[in-house]
């Protein structure tokens, strides 16, 4: 009952937070929840929300896998510091944590299986990890996200954001449900498997990179990841970068996206 009790109480918090406390917030919040899946299991996220942000706002928001990293790598103060220098335009990043627990008799971890659909479908004890995992991001931690926080829900406001393990999930995301975002992030994917898709059947954009130092064969991968996406009708958008698998280098690419995307205004 303590527990139960417990997440009442942070949800109603969060609720009040992003909805009925009032106004506009003088400085930026990063707040984080628990949402109970259609599996049973509960998952925590978290969400940026800038500052000066008026509960009725309906400002652009990317949704980001891996989200653990947002707070791990200080994305809160590259935020805060391009907005405040009027770098960017006001935007709301809604964190998915990753689950980076070691499946029990596997040699993997919940992410690994949840994100990589190739992955989870090799053996029938978890091949249904990646199908919930996929529905409580659609059914579930989007549309909590669209209800209570300051966003929109309009396609063209919202982009797909992810890393390694995570710009895989994007990718099959984008093949499996081309409605859903119009963009996605996807930086050093490593084990996107397209080939059971089609043809994509409406505009959808990629910004896909890599290091030249990652540990998979870089030149034959992602040109070749690049050129599927290509062939089903995706516009991509690719480059390279000097390094290896690596958050610095993400943040750093993550930041110029946003000064492309986002570019202040009056």
């Amino acid at each position: 009952m303590k527990k139960a009790y417990s997440y009442i109480l942070l949800t109603l918090s969060i609720l009040c937070s992003f909805n009925s406390c009032g106004g506009t917030k003088n400085e930026s919040e990063f707040r984080e929840f628990e949402l109970k899946a259609k599996d049973g299991t509960v998952r925590t996220g978290g969400i940026y929300i800038p500052k000066h942000t008026k509960s009725s706002s309906r400002l652009p928001v990317i949704y980001m896998e891996d989200g653990l990293v947002f707070k791990d790598c200080y994305y809160k103060h590259l935020l805060d510091s391009l907005i405040d220098e009027k770098c960017i335009s006001p935007v709301v990043v809604a964190c998915s944590y990753e689950n980076k627990s070691t499946i029990p008799g596997f040699r993997i971890s919940y992410r690994n299986a949840e994100y990589i659909e190739s992955l989870s479908s090799q053996d029938p004890q978890i091949a249904q990890l990646f199908d919930n995992h996929y529905d409580y991001f659609l059914e579930t931690f989007i549309p909590y996200i669209q209800k209570n926080a300051p966003v929109s829900k309009e396609r063209k406001d919202m982009i797909f954001y992810g890393t390694s393990n995570s710009a895989d999930f994007g990718i099959t995301l984008s093949m499996r449900n081309q409605d859903v975002f119009p963009e996605y992030w996807c930086y050093s994917p490593v084990y996107s498997d397209i080939s059971r898709y089609g043809m994509l059947s409406g505009d959808v954009d990629y910004r896909i990179c890599w290091g030249v130092k990652e540990e998979i064969d870089s030149d034959e991968y992602f040109p070749s990841l690049v050129k599927d996406i290509r062939k089903r009708g995706g516009n991509v958008t690719s480059w390279v970068f000097n390094g290896t698998h690596d958050r610095n280098k993400w943040k750093a690419c993550f930041r110029e996206e946003l000064k492309r995307r986002f570019p202040y205004s009056d």
